[in-house]
């Protein structure tokens, strides 16, 4: 008698268990569900492919919501530095004016684990192979990370990119030697 009861047991959890595999197999495990009454979410704007023979991607940030949107332009280093622990990371140079910002200029990280091996520093720039030339900056943040250098003269050094077509810039990277970092510049062209 017991085992009669153990083989209905069996049956019932069996047929539970198909009932559910049937009503989850309806959903999609990438369907979003989202109350009726928020507003859609704001979607990132996408990026146009750099213009040919440019490697330099523009966007238009805004300050505050309500602010006339800006220019910025950015470019890749198409060689990886090392951090410490030889992780790669990507470096980024970006040039911004308009929109109520100051016009500037920064080198970054991409991986935000990078940081800078000081907080008010000089960098060696090297514009088309020329001589290199001190560029004075700060990587201290509000949020206290230092993995951005921004130029103190973001005006004077965007025209020194904007006349050039490569440069090479000497980042002093916090737990590994200093790494060079050389951008393709040519082709900046603002709207």
């Amino acid at each position: 008698m017991r085992w009669v009861v153990r083989i209905v047991v069996f049956g019932v959890l069996l047929a539970v268990g198909a009932l559910m595999v049937v009503g989850l197999s309806h959903f999609s495990p990438t369907e979003i569900s989202r109350p009726a009454n928020l507003p859609p979410p704001e979607q990132a704007p996408k990026l146009p492919p750099p213009a040919v023979g440019s490697q330099w991607r523009y966007t238009q940030p805004r300050l505050t919501p309500t602010s006339a949107p800006g220019d910025q332009a950015c470019t890749k280093a198409p060689a990886d530095v090392r951090l410490a622990g030889g992780e790669p990371s990507a470096v980024v140079l970006c040039l911004r004016r308009g929109g109520g910002y100051p016009t500037g200029a920064s080198i970054a990280f991409a991986d935000p684990k990078g940081r800078f091996n000081c907080s008010d520093c000089t960098l060696q720039v090297r514009f088309d192979g020329g001589a290199a030339e001190a560029v004075a900056g700060t990587t201290t943040s509000p949020d206290g990370t230092s993995f951005t250098f921004f130029t103190r003269d973001g005006a004077g050094f965007s025209a020194e990119v904007e006349r050039a077509s490569a440069i090479t810039v000497v980042l002093p990277v916090r737990g590994a030697s200093d790494q060079s970092a050389t951008f393709d510049v040519a082709g900046l062209h603002w709207n």
